[in-house]
């Protein structure tokens, strides 16, 4: 009885995945350079990630030729490690050359994520 519980518990999970719409979920190492870029870590079960999920989703639908790409922690360790990833969600926004020129820690409204990508221009409209 106890496993049957489980795995319909575990199902229930899964099926409420994070929904980032056309934003690309990518290791750090898949992450084209060439134009700014805005690089957003999460990880599985995150709350606050899973809120921010669809702001991300109407950005990328409203401009699709956007740089953004989402990067989940617990499957790219090594992407946590070279961006000093302590704080989720995090982030991080890098220029043409892949540099980092700026981050934030924590939960940003849709309004704040939208000034974000224009003062990194990584906004593509």
């Amino acid at each position: 009885m106890f496993k049957k519980l489980f795995l319909i518990l575990l199902l229930s999970v899964a099926s409420f995945a994070y929904d980032f719409g056309a934003v690309p979920k990518v290791s750090v190492a898949d992450i084209p350079l060439g134009k700014p870029t805005m690089i957003q870590f999460g990880k599985t079960e995150c709350v606050w990630c899973e809120h921010m999920a669809p702001y991300f989703k109407d950005i990328k639908a409203e401009y699709p030729k956007t740089p953004i790409y989402y990067v989940n922690t617990d499957l790219d360790v090594v992407g946590m490690i070279k961006y000093n990833v302590i704080v989720l969600p995090l982030s991080v926004f890098l220029d043409a050359d892949g540099k980092e020129v700026g981050r934030v820690e924590g939960y940003l409204m849709p309004d704040k994520i939208m000034a974000l990508l224009e003062t990194y221009e990584v906004l593509v409209k």
